[in-house]
């Protein structure tokens, strides 16, 4: 077994990561091309990965965490559907297909405002507490 296949993930943990890594692309207002040209990658092969279909590695995780300034960890454990839900505690969830919660357009603009607020500060208390 080489190191790489140490580092994939199952097909169920690519699914949820890739529904993660579609989520956050759409948090940050990017397009999937834009990723994928940061990566090297043809569209095609990128939107594979946020969909579930390839194989996901560290490495690719690390690469669109740095290309939309999010925290890797966030990518591999918020859960699909639930990433407001996730870091706000919230009972209402985004895209949840099992949640009688309904949310209208502009209370999921807020909600994602919200979520991109969160993670900029996320970001200056992890920058305090590394002493920058």
């Amino acid at each position: 077994m080489n190191e790489s296949d140490n580092q994939g993930f199952t097909v169920l943990e690519n699914k949820t990561i890739g529904r993660n890594l579609a989520m956050f692309r759409k948090l940050r207002d990017r397009k999937a091309v834009e990723v994928a040209d940061y990566l090297g990658v043809k569209e095609a092969t990128y939107t594979k990965y946020e969909r579930g279909e390839s194989k996901i590695t560290v490495e690719l995780i690390q690469k669109v965490a740095e290309f939309l300034d999010v925290d890797p960890i966030h990518i591999i454990s918020a859960q699909p559907g639930h990433v407001i839900e996730h870091l706000t505690n919230s009972p209402v969830s985004i895209n949840s297909s099992n949640n009688s919660t309904v949310i209208n357009d502009k209370q999921t603009e807020v909600m994602m405002k919200m979520m991109e607020t969160m993670m900029q500060m996320n970001e200056a208390i992890k920058k305090i507490l590394e002493g920058k």
